[in-house]
């Protein structure tokens, strides 16, 4: 069963590997590299609906330095995505509990 183990500033271990960018994770298993950025957009939520997901967390960082476009916001809201920002280890908690019941898709910054 596919669950993010733990998370280090740098870091994050998804079952049993360790990825040291950031990824997006989906509850279907799927993991991929993330390009670094302090800015999530509309176009990257974009991409990611094309996997239909019910919910998108967005993992911000140790420190909050990833923003959310306002765009983005907006459209998910349009899309009826639930959308749900936090640190990245309060998104983790949130994306591993919610993973046992609803399509989830997590977007992990490992930094700030």
């Amino acid at each position: 069963m596919l669950k993010i183990k733990s998370f280090r500033f740098g870091s994050l271990t998804v079952n049993n590997k360790t990825y040291e960018n950031d990824v997006i994770i989906s509850w279907d298993g799927e993991v991929i590299p993330r390009e670094s950025s302090h800015i999530f957009s509309k176009s990257e939520l974009i991409d990611l609906l094309l996997k239909d997901p019910e919910t998108i967390i967005i993992g911000t960082g140790t420190a909050d330095g990833v923003k959310i476009e306002e765009e983005a916001e907006k459209f998910a809201r349009l899309k009826n995505i639930e959308l749900i920002v936090k640190k990245t280890p309060e998104a983790i908690e949130e994306f591993n509990k919610l993973l046992k019941n609803k399509k989830v898709i997590a977007v992990i910054h490992v930094t700030c």
